[in-house]
């Protein structure tokens, strides 16, 4: 079952990865490729060397109902980012509002529903969820090389950066909304997507698959096409990868190819620590580079940083 699971993965991704290049007339594909051999290669080697690995106790065979459960959850949660939109119609132009709602949902749905589950009907340990801390000091060397290494990359190239290093916000502003917002997405996408996609599902797939790289592989492929309904809904953004109005096929060529490697070297850093703290902060350090421009030009900015952006 491990061979299949890995051997399906790299066909899924060949084939894609094929599909990309003869779509590259509107598909990034040469982008996608350095994108995908410096985060989904160069960080999952330097995951390897700089994160410690922790040695974990056997972990109890996960239960057919529990499997079930996990991927009929799944399916369920991947409807609901489909059809279902939390934010009441009168709020849509409201940034805090509408970021409040979409937090609680998706903290309610991706957190507390799954763990409480686990938790109640199959006793499953807090350690065996990711909440656990040792090694500390070397969990957190680990998080502060990659988010300085990956947060650059995307201060860089990211799209999300271009008004900072275009210099549309003061040093002051960064200097206030750079902590605030890395601690939003501590709880928005550090909590949330890696409670999620490691902890609960990762661990279970590990568990029923029999091996860590078979573990990584299906969740990373999940971690990525989770993302293919908000890439190809989402409109206006015209300086993102795949433009402001992506196709569906795009969309999820995009998922497979660029985004599942993105899950290599953070599902690799969670099977290393066995802990949710280094995959969480360097994920929302990553985000947090990626979105504190949208939070200050929404909450934080006037009237002369709105001019400078609207000429970037």
């Amino acid at each position: 079952m491990t061979t299949w699971v890995i051997a399906g993965y790299c066909l899924i991704y060949l084939i894609a990865l094929s599909a990309a290049y003869f779509q590259r007339k509107t598909f990034p594909f040469s982008e996608s490729i350095m994108v995908v051999a410096i985060i989904g290669v160069g960080f999952t080697v330097l995951v390897y060397f700089v994160s410690p690995v922790v040695e974990t106790s056997i972990l109890p065979a996960v239960t057919m109902p529990e499997l079930l459960f996990t991927l009929t959850y799944l399916a369920f949660v991947s409807a609901m980012l489909v059809f279902v939109n939390p934010v009441p119609p009168a709020w849509e132009n409201d940034f805090f509002k509408k970021k409040l709602v979409k937090l609680i949902y998706k903290l309610s749905l991706f957190v507390l529903i799954p763990l409480a589950v686990l938790r109640l009907v199959w006793h499953v340990e807090w350690s065996e969820l990711g909440f656990s801390v040792q090694q500390l000091p070397r969990q957190l060397l680990a998080a502060l090389v990659l988010s300085a290494c990956f947060g650059g990359f995307n201060f860089i190239v990211g799209s999300g950066a271009k008004p900072i290093r275009a210099g549309a916000f003061s040093t002051q502003q960064l200097s206030l909304w750079f902590p605030l917002v890395f601690l939003w997405n501590v709880v928005e996408v550090g909590l949330v997507e890696e409670f999620f996609f490691r902890a609960f599902l990762q661990t279970r797939l590990t568990l029923a698959l029999g091996s860590p790289l078979a573990g990584i592989c299906a969740a990373s492929l999940l971690f990525g096409l989770a993302h293919a309904p908000g890439l190809y809904l989402r409109s206006g953004d015209k300086d993102g990868p795949l433009g402001a109005h992506p196709t569906l096929l795009n969309s999820i060529l995009y998922a497979v190819v660029v985004l599942s490697p993105a899950g290599w070297f953070t599902g690799l850093l969670f099977a290393h620590t066995q802990s949710l703290l280094a995959p969480i902060l360097v994920h929302a350090a990553i985000d947090t580079v990626a979105h504190v421009s949208e939070f200050i030009r929404s909450l934080g900015s006037d009237k002369r940083i709105q001019a400078q952006e609207t000429a970037l």
